[in-house]
């Protein structure tokens, strides 16, 4: 027995010691340097600030060596230009790298800061950056900014840039002014840039070693010392739901189209009301306006407040759904918006947010989902045809004995029923029903007699032609 019992101990030993190796094996194995690559391709709108928050958050949280953007962009706001490049510098404790490729890229104006804004600057061959002077676009397009208060005020922003990272402070009134652009090699020639890559993984083997220091006015903001990036593993970073989306809206041709279908729903439904045109007109208009630029977090606070109101207002006054269905949409809108918490704000993990998303999102789903059967339920009732009459005809069972021209009562599917039969009836007898009167029954123990044929139908009888009898005479 005793050798039993060491056996056993040894064999869960065994077990505990294979699952501990599996599980610290891969943490073992990820023990080397990791570098997470965000691309920023397209305009630079309020979700590549977004995009760019979350990556630098993931960077930082996961244990990343370093964060490398991939630039390939024609410029975009200068007011979400310089907050990213605010929150770059911000991010004392991560080198953030820039990088302008593949071949054939270009990160011109608002590119040009944010490339210029990096700790370590690249770009592929076959690329350029420049052309920095802001630009308005009205009724009569694209216009060039010549207020030399507004080009004062960029020129001094990619200046401050250049000092900190060490770069030729010169280059901003060309970039600006001048809308100086230039290709790789040039761009290292005079400075802008530190390194010439194909790819990215030869501009980390080139930074390998290298020092970063960001520094202005003997404030030190960064300083990291010979970089360790020959054999890093390149991650590639992928943004929350809410950026995605946020993304979408922010496409200028589908914001205002959002927007227009939002007015003429709107308007179609305050002409006709009922119908729930005025719920989606009045949600598409507020998606519209975050695509447009608008604050998102008070939107979708008043998505998620005017959700709960649309979804009371369905339970009190119950009707064809519209307020209802709406009411969800809205929640599960607002729950997208605001579910992904962002730093510095909220400093939480990711299985935290999906956490609080699934928490969130999956009330509001089982209660539209239960609508939607509710909605499918009553619409398909309304659409059966009227069985009033239907029991006309019908057969019961007396439940107790009955006098002719008495109330009594008979059984029918199951449920009692007021009758009056024209005979007696034993109890157990089957009847026939042949009216009602209000609730009471008309019975009798013989069937209904067959309705008469109309006066046309009898009309039509005599010119049918009479098949001859057959048989013996």
């Amino acid at each position: 027995m005793i050798a039993r019992r060491g056996a056993l101990r040894a064999a869960c030993l065994g077990v505990l010691l294979v699952v501990l190796l599996g599980a610290l094996g891969p943490a073992a194995r990820a023990q080397g340097p990791r570098v997470l690559l965000a691309e920023i391709d397209g305009a630079v709108d309020r979700s590549t600030l977004d995009y760019v928050i979350e990556a630098i958050d993931e960077a930082r949280r996961g244990g990343y060596a370093a964060l490398v953007l991939r630039f390939d962009t024609p410029g975009g706001g200068l007011a979400e230009t310089l907050e990213i490049a605010s929150r770059m510098v911000q991010a004392q404790d991560l080198p953030i790298l820039g990088f302008v490729g593949p071949v054939g890229a270009h990160s011109v104006s608002a590119g040009t800061i944010l490339l210029m804004s990096t700790d370590l600057a690249a770009m592929a061959p076959g690329t350029s950056i420049g052309s920095v002077q802001p630009v308005t676009v009205g009724p009569t397009g694209v216009e060039p900014v010549t207020d030399s208060k507004i080009i004062n005020f960029v020129v001094e922003k990619l200046r401050e840039q250049l000092v900190l990272h060490g770069r030729n402070p010169d280059l901003a009134t060309r970039f600006v002014v001048e809308n100086l652009n230039v290709n790789a090699s040039e761009a290292l020639a005079l400075g802008a840039i530190e390194i010439v890559a194909p790819t990215v993984r030869d501009f980390l083997d080139q930074a390998d070693g290298r020092d970063i220091l960001v520094s202005s006015d003997n404030t030190t903001y960064k300083s990291f010392s010979n970089l360790d990036f020959a054999a890093a593993e390149i991650v590639t970073f992928s943004p929350s739901a809410r950026v995605a989306f946020l993304a979408l809206l922010s496409d200028p041709l589908i914001a205002s189209l959002l927007m227009i279908l939002g007015i003429y729903s709107l308007i179609f439904g305050l002409s006709a009301p009922g119908h729930g045109a005025e719920i989606g007109g009045v949600i598409l208009i507020l998606l519209a306006l975050i695509g447009l630029g608008f604050s998102v977090d008070p939107v979708a606070l008043f998505l998620i407040v005017l959700g709960i109101v649309l979804i009371i207002v369905e339970l009190k006054t119950p009707g064809f759904g519209a307020f209802g269905v709406g009411g969800v949409v809205a929640m599960v809108l607002g729950a997208v918006f605001l579910a992904p918490l962002r730093p510095p704000e909220f400093v939480v993990s990711p299985e935290y947010q999906i956490l609080f998303l699934v928490l969130l999102v999956t009330p509001t789903a089982a209660f539209g989902a239960f609508l939607l059967f509710a909605l499918y339920k009553v619409l398909e009732i309304r659409r059966r045809k009227p069985t009033v009459g239907a029991i006309i005809g019908e057969t019961a069972t007396a439940a107790d004995p009955i006098r002719a021209g008495e109330t009594g009562y008979v059984t029918y599917h199951g449920e009692l029923w007021q009758a009056v039969p024209d005979e007696d009836l034993p109890a157990g007898a089957t009847v026939h029903i042949h009216s009602m009167d209000g609730i009471v029954l008309r019975v009798s123990p013989r069937p209904s007699p067959l309705p008469s044929p109309p006066a046309w139908h009898r009309w039509v009888d005599r010119f049918r032609p009479r098949r001859p009898k057959t048989g013996n005479p």
